[in-house]
């Protein structure tokens, strides 16, 4: 974990140092939009629903699975075919658009050394308000990686045990000890009523060493846990510890460009799970794979965006839930952008509501079914050890929400 850990490090601090506190500019969602690029984030249905409402998210879901399986064999529609943003009903400014969201997120939190966490906490997003607080149960004493499922109620954490690195050749028995322990992995289930959150150790079969594990992405129904190992994908039924693998033979890796973030997403049927997949540093791909199909390969994925890497910006890369875009952050003359990808096509959706470029770190966090609302992070909030820490809020059409009291320095959150 500490040759992440420096990698991290020195990737926050080359953002800090390049932003200075006059330096970010208002935010601004412009009509007119500049060239589109990247992906990523899982979705969740509200359990705010209405009846009513609840009715038309079954009717949605079906439609979903339908539009799933069209794209992925091949006969997914075109971006001039895919309904723009702008064609969903307008939501509420102000708070009202912060209920386009899951109610609740889980947050890595209290970082003593780069990327591992003492808690994790679970906030509101219409408040900002921490509603729970959990910490690693023994022998495990932080935790590394989040996601979350669709009830909005459901978790999953890794975590591992932890060792202060000291400088010099003191601190390699630690470091040592970092790599080579076991990660430990808990179904956090958060009970709104009460207010409480409780852990549940998962009996994940396969044994993996913290240093091996760089990400991680529960399915939509919460059953299935994907692994990301780097040259391969390892998908664990979890009432049963089944395990399937599937593995990278060629050059680079599966995994984001920094070892930070989340590199899975589900489609809304849980049969299709999207990853990225680097060459060697010289471009990203975004894939999907058809779980249920025979094979043991991720070769036989579906690559459904390519993008070099100067304009890929390492970050999160979603797939909407119905299938249809990838959502990302991209990179162009210094400046981060949000942009919609049509999953058929790998082509821009430049009629689609995008996140006014900045000069500052910008990601995709979640998404809704369709792409129409998302929550992103803006690079305007308070100065932290890392440099300047970035605000989390909700974007749809064309407004963006801040979700009160957030700051996101690190990708691990989860919806």
């Amino acid at each position: 974990m500490n040759t992440v850990e420096d990698k991290v490090r020195m990737a926050l601090r080359e953002t800090g140092e390049e932003i200075s506190p006059h330096s970010v500019p208002p935010l601004r969602l412009r009509g007119t939009r500049r060239r589109a690029r990247m992906p990523r984030i899982p979705g969740r249905w509200g359990n705010w629903l209405t009846p009513l409402a609840a009715a038309a998210a079954v009717v949605a879901v079906v439609a979903a699975s339908l539009a799933i399986s069209a794209t992925f064999d091949g006969h997914g529609t075109g971006p001039a075919q895919v309904a723009p943003s702008h064609g969903a009903p307008a939501p509420a400014g102000g708070k009202g658009l912060l209920r386009l969201a899951p109610r609740y997120f889980v947050q890595l939190a209290d970082f003593p050394e780069g990327v591992q966490a003492l808690k994790a906490v679970v906030v509101s997003t219409v408040t900002g308000r921490t509603l729970a607080t959990v910490t690693p149960p023994r022998p495990y004493n932080v935790f590394t990686w989040v996601s979350g499922a669709a009830d909005d109620r459901t978790f999953v954490l890794a975590a591992q045990r932890w060792w202060h690195i000291g400088s010099g050749q003191a601190g390699m028995p630690a470091e040592n000890r970092d790599n080579s322990t076991p990660a430990g992995f808990f179904r956090l289930t958060f009970d709104p009523r009460a207010r409480s959150a409780q852990l549940a150790r998962l009996a994940v079969p396969v044994m993996i060493h913290s240093s091996d594990l760089a990400g991680m992405g529960v399915s939509p129904d919460g059953t299935r846990l994907a692994l990301d190992l780097r040259q391969s994908i390892k998908i664990v039924t979890l009432a049963t510890g089944a395990t399937r693998t599937w593995t990278w033979p060629g050059g680079g890796w599966v995994g984001n460009f920094k070892p930070i973030g989340q590199i899975f997403s589900w489609s809304a049927n849980g049969r299709y799970l999207a990853f990225q997949q680097w060459d060697d540093g010289q471009a990203m791909n975004v894939s999907v794979l058809d779980t249920a199909a025979p094979g043991t390969s991720l070769t036989a994925a579906k690559v459904v965006l390519t993008l070099p890497a100067a304009l890929a910006g390492g970050g999160n890369t979603l797939l909407t839930p119905d299938g249809t875009k990838v959502v990302a952050a991209t990179s162009l003359g210094g400046h981060i952008q949000i942009t919609k990808y049509s999953a058929s096509t790998g082509q821009p959706l430049v009629y689609e509501d995008q996140f006014s470029p900045s000069a500052g770190w910008q990601d995709v966090l979640w998404s809704d079914p369709g792409g129409h609302a998302l929550v992103v992070t803006d690079p305007r909030g308070k100065k932290s050890q890392y440099g300047h820490g970035n605000i989390m809020g909700v974007l749809a059409g064309n407004k963006f929400t801040p979700i009160p009291h957030s700051t996101l320095e690190i990708l691990y959150v989860a919806w």
